[in-house]
């Protein structure tokens, strides 16, 4: 568990507030009741879950900023980008992010778009929380990133199911699994049922 300044917490609190706050369908209603509870812990578990030294981190399908906008608040040491399709959305979080001081680069777009441009490559970190399928993120997140950087795809109780059906997708993309939900189990660690289910791949071509 990472223990967060005060005047992190304090952000963290302002940033569920904008959140919440929001005139555009940023998160479903149920997600509104749940950002402190639930949200926002398990996004801070996965930013202590990053590696030291992660640098660049591509965060695919932001939404809300879940977990993207909490990693860049949370480790402000990293070269956070936000990736999302929906204008409305990544005008929020380039507002929510002036507002709070936070240092991040937003990109509108489709990520099977993007993948072929300057930002392929480039990170050595792709998270993306509740997005799409294992076997269709694989392949948006995997061009994105260095030979040898990890993709991190936080997963809802299916993972394992998720994870047999995307063992083709892994390999045509030039990945492997890393570790698996049973590596870290949920309630494993302090951070209790806040410790997402994350399945890592990594990109070995």
């Amino acid at each position: 568990m990472i223990n967060l300044p005060d005047a992190t917490e304090e952000r963290l609190q302002r940033f569920a507030a904008l959140v919440r706050g929001s005139e555009h369908n940023l998160v479903s209603r149920r997600a509104r009741e749940e950002l402190e509870d639930r949200h926002v812990p398990e996004c801070v578990a996965l930013a202590g879950m990053l590696p030291q030294g992660a640098q660049r981190v591509l965060d695919i399908g932001s939404g809300g900023g879940f977990p993207g906008m909490v990693l860049a608040i949370v480790r402000p040491e990293l070269d956070v980008h936000l990736l999302d399709s929906t204008a409305k959305k990544t005008t929020f979080l380039a507002e929510a992010a002036a507002d709070l001081g936070v240092d991040v680069t937003v990109h509108t777009g489709r990520a099977e778009d993007l993948q072929h441009g300057d930002l392929a490559g480039t990170f050595n970190v792709v998270t993306a929380r509740a997005v799409a399928p294992l076997d269709r993120l694989v392949a948006w997140a995997i061009p994105f990133l260095r030979r040898g950087g990890v993709f991190y795809a936080v997963k809802g109780e299916r993972w394992a199911q998720e994870l047999e059906a995307a063992r083709s997708a892994i390999t045509r993309a030039g990945a492997s699994v890393v570790a698996t939900p049973e590596d870290v189990p949920s309630g494993s660690t302090s951070d209790g049922d806040h410790q997402p289910r994350v399945v890592m791949l990594n990109r070995v071509s």
